[in-house]
C-alpha cells in the first residue's frame, strides 16, 4: 500500500496547502503521518490522533533546524505552533 502522501489524494491535498493559506511543509507533514484523506483533513480540522504535536514540529522544522515563525497554518499564521500547543 502506497503512503498516503504519495496517493493522487494525498498530492492533491500537499497541493491545497495555498488554498489553505498553509505553509506547504505543515500540509505536507500532515500527509506523511495520515493513511488517508479523512485522516489529514481531521488533523487539519484539530484531531490529533494520527500524531501527537511534537511530531508534525519534528517534521516541519527538521527537529527544530527552522524556527517555528519561518512557516504559517492558516488563520494562526506564524503563530501556528503556539495554537497548535494551545489547542493539543
Amino acid at each position: 500500500m502506497a503512503d498516503f502522501r504519495d496517493t493522487d489524494a494525498g498530492a492533491a491535498f500537499i497541493a491545497s496547502a495555498d488554498s489553505r493559506n498553509t505553509s506547504p511543509e505543515i500540509v505536507e507533514a500532515i500527509a506523511f503521518f495520515a493513511r488517508d484523506l479523512a485522516e489529514a483533513e481531521a488533523f487539519w480540522e484539530g484531531d490529533y490522533a494520527i500524531c501527537p504535536p511534537s511530531g508534525l514540529w519534528e517534521r516541519v522544522t527538521k527537529n527544530g533546524l527552522h524556527a517555528t515563525t519561518d512557516f504559517c497554518w492558516g488563520a494562526a499564521g506564524s503563530g501556528w505552533w503556539d495554537d497548535l500547543n494551545m489547542r493539543a
